[in-house]
């Protein structure tokens, strides 16, 4: 699978929107970034807010306090050998 970076600088518009679905096709969750979309179902668009979101608080944590956040993680990473 192909790995796509896409970085956010704050200057980006973002845009959240649907597409309509029909009959045949459910309605899509849509979010533009610039001139990049990023589509799924809700609960998909959901799952990557929830990741998006931990991954921020992670490096807000880190940037705090480098130092304890490597010691944190090396703590979990010997609890889960």
């Amino acid at each position: 699978m192909p790995r796509i970076t896409i970085h956010i600088g704050g200057r980006e518009r973002l845009n959240p929107t649907i597409s309509k679905g029909t009959l045949l096709l459910p309605t899509d969750a849509l979010v533009w970034i610039g001139a990049t979309c990023i589509s799924g179902t809700a609960s998909a668009l959901r799952a990557l807010a929830d990741a998006l979101v931990e991954a921020a608080d992670l490096a807000e944590a880190y940037d705090a306090d480098p130092d304890a956040f490597n010691q944190r993680e090396q703590a979990e990473r010997a609890t889960d050998q």
